[in-house]
């Protein structure tokens, strides 16, 4: 059992991989509210700017590629710190970015720093807790994500509404910043801790023929697609096929952020208590119980409201199960590297789940979504995927174990 002083390194360091993986969030869906005000000064059209975002996750997959060759043998410290300057570098780039092709390029640096970010955050949370707090813990990165839907976005509208849009990009970067400074001595490399061994292609490709490993990004990768075949349209949906006003919005994105970090951490602490296998389990029922009358039943403006703000919580459960199995897959000396390729594979299975989705809906003369319906239904299919993949895994880590 650790000591007080244990303890209290411990606290510290999630306290302050929390802080990154919330920054980290913040710098992926910053330019969702802000897409209007960029277009509008840059001189673009609106639908333009959604590539700041497009372009931000496939260079986060790459990041995670390429991290996963390069970062397996640099310490976790080394590792963070460069991927958040990094991180820091492109956003504040973006900010001052005199044209539109600027701010894509900058864009592009801030997700290729983004992937192998994400993977050392959940990497060092892993490691720095034992293996029976492990699934907490990472629920803890993945519930950054709600916070930034419930309080960053907000306040980076309110900064938009006192500086223009460029201000909460000045805002990020000095965030990126702040962190660097203690991030540097409290995750300096453990005494007596073993020299971490270099990775090349050959032995990455060796992890990739593992069953295991297979079957943990596969998880990623569903939960990454499902999670992004419905959650960028939910405003769409919400104003033109439900007529929710846009302060009715801003309620759903504040009750599916708020339930979110909820979620999350239920989730997390029912895979330490009771098992992946089902905790899966539940997590596909509720989805089932929040999709299913959600796009498939009539209500009145307030409860479609909170149905809505419940479609973009779950979500986030969906990714801690898949994250948090997935996390089991490594041995440690392999952690950095895995971690990268699931940081890749949720990266670009969240842009093709995007595309997929803005492929599959039209758009009626009213302005109503159509196709939302079967969307939610191949949601609802990922879902219960989820419980096969998570079952085969822990098969094939037992036979592992036993070998």
């Amino acid at each position: 059992m650790p000591s007080d002083a244990g303890r209290r390194a411990q606290f510290i360091a999630l306290g302050l991989l929390g802080c990154i993986a919330f920054i980290n969030a913040m710098g992926a869906v910053i330019v969702f509210p802000l897409a209007p005000f960029m277009a509008r000064d840059l001189g673009v059209p609106a639908h333009e700017a959604a590539l700041t975002s497009t372009t931000f996750t496939l260079a986060a997959a790459v990041g995670g590629l390429v991290g996963a060759i390069f970062l397996g043998g640099y310490s976790r410290r080394v590792s963070l710190v460069t991927s958040l300057a990094g991180l820091g570098i492109g956003t504040l780039g973006g900010a001052v970015a005199p044209n539109f092709e600027s701010l894509l390029l900058m864009r592009a640096l801030a997700g290729f720093c983004s992937g192998p970010l994400m993977a050392t955050l959940t990497a060092t949370a892993a490691e720095s807790v034992a293996e029976s707090q492990r699934n907490r813990a990472i629920s803890v990165i993945i519930g950054t994500y709600g916070l930034a839907l419930v309080m960053g976005l907000p306040f980076a509208l309110l900064l938009t509404e006192w500086g223009g849009w460029r201000l909460p990009f000045l805002a990020m970067a000095g965030l990126c910043l702040a962190a660097l400074i203690p991030a540097w001595p409290v995750f300096a490399p453990r005494p007596g801790a073993p020299p971490l061994g270099r990775v090349g292609v050959a032995s990455l490709l060796r992890q990739l023929r593992r069953g295991e490993s297979l079957t943990g990004l596969g998880l990623i990768a569903a939960a990454s697609f499902a999670s992004l075949l419905l959650s960028p349209h939910i405003s769409a949906y919400a104003l033109h096929n439900l007529g929710i006003s846009e302060s009715g919005l801003r309620v759903v994105y504040l009750i599916g952020g708020g339930l979110g970090l909820l979620t999350t951490r239920i989730t997390g602490t029912v895979m330490d208590r009771v098992s992946p296998f089902q905790a899966s389990v539940g997590v596909a029922v509720v989805m089932t119980l929040v999709l299913a009358p959600a796009f498939w039943l009539s209500h009145g403006v307030t409860m479609a409201i909170v149905m809505l703000g419940l479609v973009l919580a779950v979500q986030l459960a969906r990714s801690t199960v898949a994250q948090a199995s997935a996390s089991r897959v490594p041995e440690p000396a392999d952690r950095i590297s895995y971690q990268c390729l699931a940081a890749a594979s949720t990266s670009l299975f969240q842009a093709v789940g995007g595309a997929f989705s803005a492929a599959a809906l039209r758009e009626a003369p009213s302005g109503r979504l159509v196709g939302v319906e079967w969307l939610a239904g191949l949601s609802i299919l990922l879902a219960w995927l989820a419980p096969v993949l998570v079952a085969l895994l822990d098969r094939q880590l037992a036979r592992r174990r036993a070998a």
